[in-house]
Order: structure tokens, then sequence, then C-alpha cells
């Protein structure tokens, strides 16, 4: 038997059991598995791709992340919350949850990009899981998609936890700067690539006129966090700061 979703029954229970949640409205899980490919290949007029579910799921998520970040973490900076909720929401650590149930195996897709592996793609995994996120934010409200979130997360929540620094990078640099040379870390973007909704930056720092430290990420402050990183990393074998050639 087959259910609204196109798949087998016991596999469309199966999924449900994994993720812990039981739908109400059927369709809904069923949007949010199907990748736009499928489109071209289903003989269904009914269908939507999930890619309106994935621009709210990833909505849902950004903010259910930030929120779990602000309480658990109280002493951290704004920097600090702000690279860590990108290491927990980006494309790699959601493909790895996603992975962890094997979700890759209930998307409905084209054959083509199906054959090509894109079942196991990280993009493909991780904008679908955002699509179910916002299936149960639709389906169940704030508490049913939080608890969700926050529990196919906890490993992830627990590797913050465990690498937690009270000061972020780009802080403890500029104490360390002002202490030794009473001057500032200067920051500067030397890089950017990618499309306009996607941009990749390339960042140093320099004290003194010296560069110290490079670093890359999706945004700015990212990549300023991680030339900071890079430069603290640098100075970890020095008792001093210094700028001589």
């Amino acid at each position: 038997m087959t259910n609204p979703a196109g798949l087998p029954s016991e596999q469309f229970e199966l999924l449900q059991e994994q993720l812990g949640y039981r739908f109400r409205d059927l369709p809904l899980l069923r949007r949010a598995l199907v990748h736009k490919s499928w489109l071209n290949e289903s003989a269904s007029t009914d269908l939507d791709a999930n890619e309106r579910l994935e621009f709210l799921g990833d909505a849902v998520l950004g903010a259910v992340v930030a929120r779990e970040l602000y309480e658990r973490f109280p002493d951290t900076s704004e920097g600090w919350l702000t690279v860590s909720r990108s290491q927990l929401v980006r494309n790699l650590t959601l493909a790895r949850v996603a992975a962890s149930f094997d979700l890759g195996s209930y998307l409905l897709m084209g054959a083509g990009i199906a054959n090509e592996g894109a079942r196991s793609s990280p993009r493909v995994l991780s904008r679908t899981l955002e699509a179910l996120f916002g299936a149960v934010w639709l389906d169940g409200g704030d508490e049913a998609a939080r608890t969700l979130i926050l529990r196919l997360l906890a490993d992830e929540f627990t590797a913050i936890r465990a690498t937690e620094i009270r000061r972020d990078a780009k802080s403890r640099l500029q104490l360390r700067c002002q202490a030794e040379t009473g001057s500032l870390p200067q920051y500067e973007i030397v890089g950017q690539s990618g499309p306009a909704h996607d941009r990749w930056f390339r960042a140093q720092v320099s004290i003194a006129g010296q560069v110290f430290g490079r670093g890359e990420g999706g945004s700015k402050q990212i990549a300023e966090m991680a030339a900071a990183g890079a430069a603290l990393e640098r100075l970890s074998t020095e008792e001093q700061i210094t700028t001589e050639p």
C-alpha cells in the first residue's frame, strides 16, 4: 500500500518514528520530501516541491538555535554566539544529522539526479531537513519544531559545550594586543567569491601593520573571527607580541 507521500506505508511510518513526531496533516510531510526534480517525472498535478518549506524551516531553525545558544551560554559574546550558530546550522552539520536517519532514502526525486548520488548530497540533505523543520512548525507549532530541532541537534550542542570558550577569538586577541602593544588589531576583507546569496569571504588581521592571521567564512564576521583564531594560534608559542621583522 502506498501513502499520500508516494512511499510504501511502512517506510512512511518509519520516518515519523525516527523523527519522533506524527503529522496530523500528512500532505505537509509529503511536500517536505519532494525534490523539485521529481516534478518533471511525476504525472501528479497536486505535488509541490519542498523549496518553500525549506525557506520557512531555515528561519525556524535559526530562531531555535539562536535562542538555545543564548540561554545555554549566558556569559558568551555576540561574536561567539554568531559563530556557534553558524556551525550548528551550516549545510555540513545538517547533512550529518539527516544522514544519521537516512533521510535521503525517503526523498522523492528524479531518477537522473538520484543516480548521480544526490540522495547523499550535503546540500540536498540539509535542505530537505530544513523543509521537514518547516513542515513540523506548520503542523504542530513552535514547541513541536523546537523539540524536534533540539533533539536532532543534541550531539551538536554537546560538542559546542565541550569546546566552549568564554571569550571569542576577536575579544581575546584584542585584550592581548591592548595589554602588550597598546594598539588594536586591524581587520581587512581581502577577497570574496560566490553568488550574492551565498558569498564567501577572506579576511586578514594585522598588528602594528604586520599580518598575523588569515581566515575564511560565509560572512565577514566569521572570516574575521577565523583570522583572529589563526593569529592567536601563531601567538600561542610567543611570550610577547613582536612585530619586528
